[in-house]
């Protein structure tokens, strides 16, 4: 439906967004999630023809979007820092859209009441947004943007100033509306629990490249390159450096400086030991979900490792422990109890190593085992 091809941006000596292509289909809801300055916004904005790129195409259902004006795009956008007419009431905001269109005044009132119900601001219809936080004028925002019929609902990080109870609650009934109107949405967020419960692919960009285009599944499970693997997850996931040597004839790593020696998984195979051995730098990532502590050495916890940081969340404790010169995160639960400078022993098998070869993800452990 929407297709971007070598879409590239450039802002005086800054290139904002550097060769991207990516299609978004027909009733898909597509994220764009990174960091500050990974160029999502603009990205955005190229789409609905607020900005145009300095080089490469854009289409719309095989139809090249050079040269049509944003008026001309049946685009809906919701950008982040809100864009309401002070002079009018919230209401008469959210019936802009509608009577622009020439909808009878009976079924304006009709949907800007529902509208305003799913968005739960409902008692703030007969105030203007001088009046309200910020919050509540986000939310007005995205329900003007949201309550006309449109090709593409373009949403810039539209919950952000939410607080975090009320932005959970909205992610659910955004991703509501949207499945009810049967729509195509392309959202952008820095908050990667938004990504993933909203997407039904992430599109993940950093310093204007494409990083990662794929399901949420696969962005957590099987991130393309070191930089997804730390960005996505909380917490993110840890790396500890790592030599391939040979044990008992079948590829293992040494991990650090250490000679502690991990074999490679059974589906380790030849063509990802080849890409393994000519790296400058290796690494092998290890998500805090999946290794556990001991206070003892045993068959299963083999890494001998010191406690380094205690911090409790409630439900859970992320533990981090100093392996050499490497730091990795373990989620334990809160009835455990360890404490800083502690020696204690680390569970690392080949069903948790994720492989990394300069930065470019080689080999991923099978889902089902973690």
């Amino acid at each position: 439906m929407i297709e971007l091809h070598g879409v590239t941006k450039r802002f005086g000596t800054n290139l904002a967004v550097r060769n991207l292509s990516f299609k978004c289909r027909e009733r898909e809801f597509v994220v764009i999630f990174g960091p500050a300055g990974a160029g999502k916004s603009t990205t955005l904005r190229m789409i609905a023809g607020i900005t145009q790129p300095t080089y490469g195409d854009l289409y719309f259902c095989d139809q090249s979007l050079e040269g049509v004006p944003p008026e001309k795009r049946n685009f809906s956008m919701a950008f982040e820092n809100y864009v309401l007419y002070s002079h009018l009431t919230n209401f008469e905001n959210l019936a802009f859209p509608l009577r622009a269109r020439k909808i009878l005044e009976a079924e304006i009132k009709r949907q800007v009441i529902k509208m305003a119900e799913l968005l739960h601001i409902e008692e703030l219809l007969d105030r203007k947004p001088g009046f309200l936080s910020g919050g509540q004028r986000q939310r007005v925002a995205l329900g003007r943007c949201l309550i006309r019929q449109a090709d593409i609902y373009l949403l810039d990080e539209p919950i952000s100033h939410l607080d975090a109870r009320l932005r959970i609650q909205m992610r659910a009934e955004l991703k509501n509306i949207c499945l009810e109107k049967k729509t195509t949405v392309l959202h952008v967020t820095h908050d990667y629990r938004e990504a993933m419960a909203l997407a039904d692919r992430v599109i993940v960009l950093n310093k204007g490249r494409l990083m990662q285009n794929a399901s949420p599944e696969d962005v957590y499970y099987k991130p393309a390159n070191d930089f997804v693997a730390q960005f996505v997850g909380d917490p993110p996931m840890s790396f500890i450096d790592a030599h391939l040597v040979s044990k008992d004839g079948k590829p293992a790593f040494r991990l650090g400086e250490s000679e502690l020696i991990i074999p490679a998984a059974s589906d380790f195979n030849a063509e990802m030991a080849a890409s393994v051995s000519g790296a400058e730098r290796l690494k092998v990532g290890l998500r805090a979900s999946q290794p556990s502590l001991s206070s003892s050495a045993n068959k299963q916890h083999n890494v001998p490792t010191v406690i380094y940081l205690v911090v409790s969340q409630g439900h859970r404790n992320l533990i981090t422990v100093k392996f050499g010169k490497n730091l990795a995160q373990v989620i334990t639960t809160p009835d455990q109890t360890w404490k800083v400078g502690e020696q204690v022993w680390l569970s690392i098998h080949s069903k948790f190593l994720h492989v990394f070869a300069d930065g470019r993800a080689i080999y991923h452990p099978d889902t089902q085992v973690l």
